[in-house]
């Protein structure tokens, strides 16, 4: 599921924009996703078509439809599962759909055993960046510990800034 994070974080319009990384070079997706040198990657436009759609699961969940954004992501992609000695697998009709089914099958498997409030965009004043909240309280918010530093340090001067008519000693 990190590899689905970063991804999403690298590809996406919202998150790129909220970092202000429009016109920043794409990172080599083929590392961040590990993809299969027998597969062909797709090209830019397909990636971030993907990551943005895939984004949807996560910024829905806090509102409860992660699932149905989901169940949106994968009637698209059309994975078909298949069983084997070896366990289950998926496979798809295209290979244009196997980077939307990949992603898709992986946050559905991730969801098989987390909450879909689990999931979620950042709430840092600059960041929309997803996340998957894997930790035992499931109280997450922020992407990242810079995220939430950065959170404490505004909120921290907020309260120690003076209020208009009162006095300082």
């Amino acid at each position: 599921m990190t590899r689905v994070v970063e991804f999403v974080n690298e590809y996406a319009d919202l998150p790129r924009a909220a970092a202000d990384e429009l016109e920043t070079p794409y990172p080599n997706a083929t590392e961040i996703l590990a993809w299969p040198g027998h597969l062909p990657i797709p090209d830019t436009d397909d990636l971030v078509a993907t990551a943005n759609a895939t984004f949807q699961v996560f910024s829905s969940a806090q509102d409860g439809h992660a699932f149905q954004e989901l169940n949106d992501l994968l009637q698209s992609a059309r994975p078909l599962p298949v069983a084997s000695e070896s366990g289950l697998c998926w496979t798809v009709e295209a290979r244009t759909e196997v980077l939307p089914a990949a992603l898709a099958t992986c946050i559905l498997q991730w969801l098989l055993n987390h909450e879909q409030a689990r999931l979620g965009t950042c709430h840092g004043a600059k960041c929309v960046d997803a996340y998957a909240d894997a930790s035992p309280a499931g109280k997450r918010r922020f992407c990242s510990s810079t995220c939430l530093n950065r959170h404490k340090v505004a909120a921290y001067r907020q309260r120690a800034k003076p209020n208009p008519g009162t006095e300082r000693n």
